[in-house]
């Protein structure tokens, strides 16, 4: 996932002040984080003192909670004195004095009782940009998984075939990004969650779309050409007429005539690279057929924006 994927300034707000216990937390939660103390990071191993040196200096989102998460999982600690490190970890870390409440709570009933407790910071998010973080982390996970699952379903074919599916799935990649940023209807303060979400799904719909052309897989409907692209083309004249004259407006969403011409104009190099790309993967399928179920997807996509201003107007 790329780091455009999310606003920079979501991304990467610094914690201010860093000290060891947090200095936005309520009186209940600093008593509470008092009690356990402060951290001493000569008592971490080598490579949890290095994360947390690493955080502290970095001074970034969630960092610190991170090194929570990697501590309470390490084995290589007796529970009780790792249960101690990660809540002080927690108490000093955090965004949002709402999440580091409940994380704290949480952390420091497992730390009294001597329970073994892994920390999972995505638990405990519920600012927009916790959740927007977590979304981001999680679409990471997802990216490698899509990398492995491509890998395995390419490396019998030639080595001009496998350059071929890996520019097609970055282009795929980029154009669902334009899109989710450009044209669907996210909006909110999670709206960069949303996208990516978005972009996430679209991603892992065009490698499946890929690996079941290569297994001979055909779809059920194809739509014929002449007949899609004319419902396109009219949709998307409609819908242009439709924003030039008022735009979407929303919590950080707009959506514009220019918006919309920008991403059709991107669809087209999208489904042209696509069509000719799952043509040479499974020829009992022409670059036309393809062509025409490419169209009938982008008119579904369309729909949604068809059906935000309908909604709109009543």
């Amino acid at each position: 996932m790329k780091a455009s994927a999310l606003s920079l300034i979501t991304l990467f707000i610094s914690l201010a002040n860093q000290s060891p216990v947090n200095v936005n937390l309520d009186p209940g939660t600093k008593q509470l984080c008092a009690q356990a103390g402060n951290l001493k990071p000569e008592n971490l191993t080598e490579a949890d003192r290095m994360a947390y040196n690493k955080a502290v200096s970095d001074d970034s989102l969630y960092q610190i909670w991170e090194v929570a998460e990697q501590i309470s999982r390490n084995t290589r600690y007796l529970q009780q004195p790792k249960n101690e490190q990660t809540l002080q970890l927690i108490c000093q870390g955090g965004f949002a004095p709402a999440e580091v409440k409940y994380a704290v709570l949480d952390a420091y009933d497992h730390w009294q009782h001597q329970k073994p407790f892994q920390f999972d910071l995505c638990q405990y998010v519920t600012s927009g940009v916790g959740t927007a973080f977590c979304t981001n982390r999680f679409a990471g996970e997802q990216q490698l998984a899509r990398n492995n699952r491509q890998e395995g379903a390419i490396r019998h074919l030639s080595p001009s075939q496998q350059t071929a599916i890996k520019n097609a799935v970055q282009m795929a990649n980029d154009f669902f990004e334009h899109k989710a940023r450009h044209e669907e209807l996210h909006s909110g303060s999670s709206h960069s969650a949303f996208r990516i979400e978005s972009v996430s799904v679209q991603n892992d719909r065009y490698l499946s779309q890929i690996i079941d052309t290569l297994s001979g897989s055909e779809p059920e409907d194809i739509p014929a050409l002449e007949e899609a692209d004319l419902t396109l083309e009219q949709t998307f004249s409609n819908l242009t007429q439709r924003l030039k004259a008022e735009p979407i407006e929303d919590i950080n969403l707009e959506v514009s005539a220019e918006d919309l011409e920008s991403v059709q104009r991107a669809w087209r190099s999208y489904r042209d690279q696509t069509a000719a790309l799952l043509t040479s993967l499974n020829p009992n399928l022409t670059q036309e057929d393809w062509l025409g179920i490419l169209a009938a997807e982008r008119i579904r996509q369309l729909s949604e924006l068809q059906e935000y201003l309908d909604l709109s107007e009543d």
